[in-house]
Parts: C-alpha cells; sequence; structure tokens
C-alpha cells in the first residue's frame, strides 16, 4: 500500500506546485507588462511624442487644420487610453504621464489594466522603432514636425535606387498670423554624401507642394514629399524662411489678395518684397531609413 500511494502523494505534490506556479505567473503578469512598458518609455526619452508612421500618399499634397484638434492621421494609430489622454493635454511629451500612471497604478491590477496591454506595448515598440525617422522643431512660435519611410514595394527598390517618403507638419504656437514663403534642404546619402539639394535662391525652393500656407494662430498646414537615395539609408536637413503676415487696408490688401492667387514663383517673390519681420524655421535632422515603412491610410 505504501509503496502504491507514495507515487500517488509525489503526484498530487507535483500538481499542487503546478497549480501555485501557474497562480503565480497569472497574478506576476500584470507587473511584468508594467516592467516592459516602463522599460519602452526608457527607451523612448522623456520629450517623446508620438508621430503617426508616413503615409507615401499624400506625396505631393497639403492642407490645412487645427492645432487644437487630434491629427486625422495619428489617431488612427494610437491606443485608446493614449488617444484619449492626447485629445485632452494636447502636444505635450507623453512619458512622464504615462510613467507616473503605470507607477501610481503599483500593484492595483484594475487601474492598471486600461494602460497595461499588448497593444500599448506593441505600439511603444513600434514609435522605438519610428523615433530616429522622426523630428520637431520650435522657432518662434511656429513647430514644425517630420516623420519618414521608405515607400515600399517592387517599384520602390530599382537599380539600387530606393524611394523614401516624408510627411511635415507646420503648427502656429503664437498669436503672429505667419506664412511659410520657401525651403532649403539637404539630402545626404548613408555615408554622408550630399544626394541632391534645394537651394534658397533657386526657383523650385518656393513654397511647398505649390502652396506658401498662411498659418493664423492655432492653425497647421500639413504636406507630403519624398526623395530617391542610392542607399538604404540617409538624412535631410534644412530650414524654412517665414514671414509675419502684414495688417493690409484699402488697395494693398485688395492686391495682396489677388497675389494670392498668382502663380507660385510671381507669388513668392511678392511675399518677399513686403518687408516684414522673417525668420528661419530650421527642420530638425530627419533620418531616411529602409527598414522603417511608410504606412498607408487606414
Amino acid at each position: 500500500v505504501q509503496f502504491i500511494l507514495r507515487p500517488l502523494c509525489t503526484r498530487g505534490a507535483l500538481a499542487r506546485e503546478a497549480c501555485e506556479h501557474a497562480r503565480a505567473c497569472a497574478l506576476d503578469a500584470p507587473r511584468a507588462m508594467q516592467r516592459s512598458l516602463l522599460r519602452a518609455c526608457r527607451r523612448l526619452g522623456p520629450d517623446w511624442f508620438p508621430s503617426a508612421p508616413a503615409n507615401e500618399r499624400l506625396w505631393g499634397n497639403g492642407s490645412y487644420g487645427s492645432a487644437s484638434e487630434l491629427q486625422p492621421r495619428l489617431r488612427q494609430f494610437l491606443p485608446e487610453p493614449l488617444r484619449a489622454h492626447v485629445a485632452a493635454t494636447g502636444h505635450k511629451p507623453l512619458v512622464p504621464w504615462l510613467r507616473s500612471s503605470l507607477r501610481r497604478a503599483g500593484g492595483d491590477d484594475n487601474a492598471a489594466a486600461p494602460l497595461a496591454s499588448d497593444e500599448l506595448l506593441s505600439f511603444l515598440g513600434e514609435q522605438c522603432a519610428l523615433a530616429p525617422c522622426a523630428s520637431s522643431n520650435e522657432e518662434a512660435g511656429l513647430r514644425v514636425d517630420a516623420v519618414s519611410g521608405f515607400a515600399g514595394g517592387d517599384a520602390a527598390v530599382t537599380k539600387e535606387q530606393y524611394v523614401f517618403a516624408y510627411n511635415l507638419c507646420f503648427t502656429n504656437l503664437g498669436q503672429r498670423r505667419l506664412r511659410v514663403l520657401s525651403r532649403q534642404y539637404d539630402f545626404r546619402e548613408g555615408a554622408g554624401a550630399v544626394a541632391t539639394q534645394i537651394k534658397s535662391d533657386q526657383p523650385e525652393a518656393a513654397g511647398v507642394v505649390g502652396f506658401t500656407p498662411l498659418l493664423e494662430p492655432g492653425q497647421s498646414f500639413g504636406f507630403g514629399s519624398g526623395v530617391v537615395l542610392r542607399s538604404p539609408k540617409g538624412a535631410l536637413t534644412g530650414s524654412f524662411l517665414v514671414m509675419e503676415e502684414p495688417t493690409l487696408e484699402g488697395k494693398d490688401l485688395k492686391m495682396h489678395e489677388y497675389m494670392e492667387q498668382a502663380e507660385l514663383y510671381i507669388r513668392h517673390a511678392y511675399y518677399k518684397g513686403l518687408g516684414t519681420e522673417q525668420f528661419y524655421l530650421p527642420l530638425g535632422q530627419l533620418q531616411f531609413d529602409s527598414s522603417v515603412p511608410c504606412v498607408s491610410a487606414r
């Protein structure tokens, strides 16, 4: 009987240990998820704000929006808890809030549940990969955000040529009416050699995708473009010439309104000659990487 019972007792003990281990793992799973999310926050850094992946379908197009509204492209990709927070607080770094929320939840699994999810962990991992291909910079109340992506597909790589798309967005954070007049770009291959340039004195420097966008306070303007490089990696640096929109009346106002419909190069020359305050908005260095793809609008 002892010979028979001993193995049965041993199997019963093993079964109990397995159940206890499973319960321990189940209890530890939320804490493990929180630790993974906090590690992702450290990789992103305290100033991180989410970026939507570049969309090649915006190439050559531009449109206006509102700084107070969540950008539609970003809304598509944000997990719900982040979407609600960004919609309520605007363009502010998310890592301090996210880390505080996770730590405040602590051992309260119910409190952490809305944040501690596989969806959020996957999103933060995607943002870590995208971060080198995104930039943001601000000058004199005007911010420019940029993101790039590889325009994948069989047509995107031919004879060692790599097609990249990039999306930019200007946001007027100040109280002045501002107009973007022109741009200056330096595109570089992965090894640092200049691939192509748009110099400020060239006709093609005028405007952005055919626009000389006027940004009222709180307004934004986004557009897309692209470049072909000979290497799978590269970079873009440059700046934008911006002017303060003048306050006009009478015949001067009528002339101004007429020139807004003029051909781009004539319009650009007219604006530059108005004599209002002008400044340069630097574009934060934007990386190109063929391992970071564009994502078409859903």
